[in-house]
């Protein structure tokens, strides 16, 4: 069965790999430089998804602090680097991609990761040969939730919106979906937070990255 889609868009974190207890390392260490109380890896888990300094604006105002965070922001992103590479691709991920690669499907990540710590982890988690675009937080002007990223990679990609499909697992992807005008699918196993997985209009939930090999064009969320 062919694939419906001719690109398919991944975000990155809590969708290709699982690195919450990394980044929440990477916060930990940047609050403790600054003599704040840390906090354990899911409570740090809900403010992940907007973007580094969303994250650790997040982190310091909940513990108090009203440091300017311009004079924060250098230390976190030389604890994020330290802790960048350790993030875990999840079950069949790399299989998955694999496979969407050899049937010509062009693939691409959209995080709000800063672009410079995207291309290393697909290197070291080995899905960088199958990766044709990346997106970071910093690469344009927007980031999720706006679709200004999802619709540059499917131009840059040459694929229609309408062959397009975004794959993540937060609202920030279903909102940059929606502006972009692009289908989507959510994975279970992420940072979903609040997020209403079966009620945001995805045309499928799936529980295992090899589950979108068996999507179908009509497959819809009941």
């Amino acid at each position: 069965m062919a694939f419906p889609y001719s690109l398919v868009i991944f975000d990155l974190d809590g969708t290709l790999v699982d690195s919450a207890a990394d980044i929440a390392e990477s916060v930990n260490r940047t609050l403790l430089d600054w003599k704040l109380p840390t906090y354990d890896t899911a409570q740090i888990t809900g403010w992940i998804g907007e973007g580094s300094r969303k994250l650790i604006t997040y982190a310091f105002r909940h513990a108090g602090s009203d440091v300017d965070i311009d004079e924060v922001m250098p230390g976190f992103l030389d604890h994020y680097a330290e802790t960048a590479l350790d993030g875990i691709a999840y079950d069949g991920v790399v299989e998955t991609l694999k496979s969407l690669h050899a049937r010509g499907v062009k693939l691409a990540v959209c995080t709000n990761k800063n672009e410079e710590f995207v291309r290393p982890l697909l290197e070291v988690r080995g899905m960088l040969p199958f990766i044709d675009g990346i997106v970071g937080g910093n690469t344009l002007p927007e980031r999720k939730p706006s679709g200004v990223p999802l619709r540059y990679l499917a131009s840059e990609a040459h694929v229609p919106v309408d062959r397009s499909l975004m794959v993540g697992d937060s609202e920030s992807d279903v909102l940059a979906a929606r502006d972009a005008g692009m289908d989507f699918v959510l994975v279970s196993y992420g940072y979903r937070k609040s997020l209403d997985l079966y009620g945001a209009g995805a045309v499928a939930v799936i529980d295992h990255m090899p589950d979108l090999l068996s999507l179908a064009p009509s497959e819809a969320v009941g």
